[in-house]
């Protein structure tokens, strides 16, 4: 027989994300409490379609007394506690179910893992994992204590702490989700209050160093982890997430010293905590101690996750540990071992596809066939279009364009090409030498940030099929004072690449030797030419180069000469780039050491 349960939820003004919490969770619950502290936008709205009982409760400057309220009105046996910014997917629905048709211990409250998103994009190599109490018997006096960041109090202050299976996704960390300044520096205001009346509170200085951290304000926020560090008890239910954000704002400030220190703080303690470990690995990345590195990733996989009340991030155990090895494997040209890596990566966690980026990298530089190329690259994926996308994307990057037009073939056969990916498709058809083709495909929208770009490739195209009367019409077309600054500057170059071909004067681009943008938009009109052999217009062309006055010309012509395959040219421009500029770079040591 199912247990009863009843939802509690404190909500004000959570309109955007309310609607998809309660649907996920609304066949699993058996009564809805919600209690809103002064919502003015659609949130109990959204509540009562979901048939939600609503309570109102005035703003205290106390989500305790917030969240006590909600269990005061709950009437079923079991209570769920949800912030409207979770959500519960298809699989941890049915794990939820599960759990509620079993015999539940009466004294537990039960934990479940929150996977905290964060960035721009749900993604799961932006989580972070928490455990928090979410399920616990009703009836029983427990309560929640804290004015901010408030805790689950057991009435017999000794309990059972049962980990499940269930997760939680949590979006109230993500850029579009997160506080505004205001709410931030509400919840510091009430933070230093508490502080003031109990300057003894290390919980309240760790929480006002988290606030200050999701302002961006390192230096604030390792102030009052120090502070909070001052009474470390390793006990504490937060002292592990004290370590570790201590460790994260010094890796993320560059002071290695320091992030060292506490990751050894923190093995000293929790030795079965694999981040740290990941932590240390990615220190000794950035130092160059690829053997250090290589030592501390090995100790991950040793390890596995961290325990359910240790882990804070997904796959340090896993997924990421091996594809770490792979890219500390591939820097040291041990392409077997890191492909191996690679492969374990995805073993491990089979929607983890970046590694595929890193193998087709070591297969293309191991000179393998095309065919077998594609034949190892396509074995990873299906026939869908997400995977016809990301072929595309992968064999343009690693220039194998008439792949990549396969791919997209593919793609269009089963939907409407996007106008980004027409922008890629016009590129593959000007490097294959498809120039009429090029010409032939319908312009994306004036509005698309990528129209310029795209008539630029038919201007070129226009140039190599001598239609010059066409490449002035497109130019024609724009009106600089309409364009963006990085816009101005490809009109610019493509109006003085089609000046060249219709003997029309030219004028200088740039006389910035440290301007990159000008030299990048030369070169890999250069590229064009070069890859489709057509060297008189490359000759004429070349001629760009003389218009902008960058220290990086001839670095940036030898790579593209050798990248083609024309060994001499490349070691003569790079010879001239040293003794002319003084400029090189690995890259170009390397390329006079062949």
């Amino acid at each position: 027989m199912k247990s009863e349960v009843s939802l509690c939820m404190i909500v004000k003004n959570e309109e955007y994300y309310l609607a998809k919490c309660l649907n996920s969770a609304k066949d699993i619950v058996d009564e809805i409490i919600i209690v809103d502290t002064g919502s003015t936008d659609k949130t109990v709205e959204i509540a009562k379609n979901f048939g939600a009982k609503i309570y109102f409760f005035p703003w205290n400057n106390s989500f305790s007394d917030a969240r006590n309220e909600s269990l005061k009105h709950a009437s079923k046996e079991w209570i769920l506690i949800l912030d409207a910014d979770d959500e519960l997917y298809p699989k941890d629905q049915e794990n939820l179910k599960d759990l509620l048709k079993r015999q539940l211990d009466e004294n537990a409250i039960y934990f479940f893992e929150t996977l905290n998103y964060y960035g721009d994009i749900i993604d799961d190599n932006s989580i972070t994992i928490n455990l928090n109490p979410r399920l616990f018997k009703n009836n029983q006096g427990t309560h929640y204590e804290g004015e901010v960041h408030n805790q689950l109090v057991h009435s017999k202050n000794k309990y059972n702490t049962i980990y499940n299976s269930v997760k939680i996704h949590h979006y109230g960390y993500m850029n579009k989700s997160i506080q505004s300044k205001d709410k931030k520096n509400r919840t510091i205001s009430l933070l230093k209050e508490q502080i003031k009346k109990d300057p003894n509170n290390y919980f309240a200085y760790f929480n006002l160093g988290t606030e200050y951290a999701g302002l961006n304000d390192t230096k604030t926020a390792l102030h009052y982890y120090y502070k909070s560090y001052e009474k470390f008890d390793p006990y504490n239910g937060y002292s592990f997430l004290l370590i570790l954000r201590i460790i994260i704002l010094n890796y993320k400030i560059k002071d290695y010293n320091n992030t060292l220190k506490f990751i050894n703080v923190g093995i000293k303690y929790y030795p079965k905590f694999t981040d740290l470990y990941f932590f240390k690995a990615l220190v000794f990345k950035d130092m160059n101690m690829p053997t250090l590195q290589i030592k501390a990733l090995e100790k991950c996989i040793e390890l596995g996750e961290a325990p359910p009340q240790l882990k804070c991030f997904y796959g340090t155990g896993s997924f990421k540990a091996y594809y770490e090895l792979g890219n500390a494997y591939l820097k040291l040209k041990d392409y077997d071992t890191a492909y191996n890596y690679y492969i374990e990566a995805m073993k491990s966690k089979p929607d983890f596809i970046t590694p595929v980026y890193q193998i087709a990298y070591i297969l293309k530089n191991s000179n393998t066939p095309l065919e077998d190329f594609k034949k190892i690259i396509g074995g990873f994926f299906d026939d869908s279009q997400k995977a016809n996308l990301i072929l595309t994307n992968l064999f343009y990057d690693e220039g194998y364009y008439e792949a990549a037009l396969d791919y997209i073939k593919k793609y269009e056969q089963t939907t409407v090409i996007t106008e980004d990916l027409v922008l890629i498709k016009a590129k593959c058809l000007l490097m294959t030498g498809a120039f009429n083709k090029c010409l032939a495909l319908n312009d994306p929208d004036e509005k698309n940030s990528k129209h310029l770009y795209f008539s630029m490739y038919k201007v070129i195209s226009s140039i190599l099929t001598n239609n010059y009367n066409n490449a002035l019409s497109i130019l024609n077309h724009f009106k600089q004072d309409t364009l963006s600054q990085y816009d101005i500057k490809l009109f610019k170059v493509y109006s003085q690449f089609t000046n060249l071909f219709t003997k029309k004067p030219i004028s200088n681009l740039s006389e910035d030797e440290n301007e990159r943008d000008y030299l990048d938009i030369i070169l890999e009109i250069l590229e064009i030419l070069l890859i489709n052999n057509k060297f008189s217009e490359f000759k004429v062309a070349v001629n760009l180069l003389n218009l902008i006055n960058n220290k990086f010309i001839l670095l940036g012509l030898g790579k593209l000469y050798y990248k083609y395959g024309y060994i001499e040219f490349a070691k003569k421009e790079i010879i001239r780039s040293i003794k002319e500029f003084e400029v090189y770079d690995a890259e170009g040591l390397e390329i006079l050491m062949t």
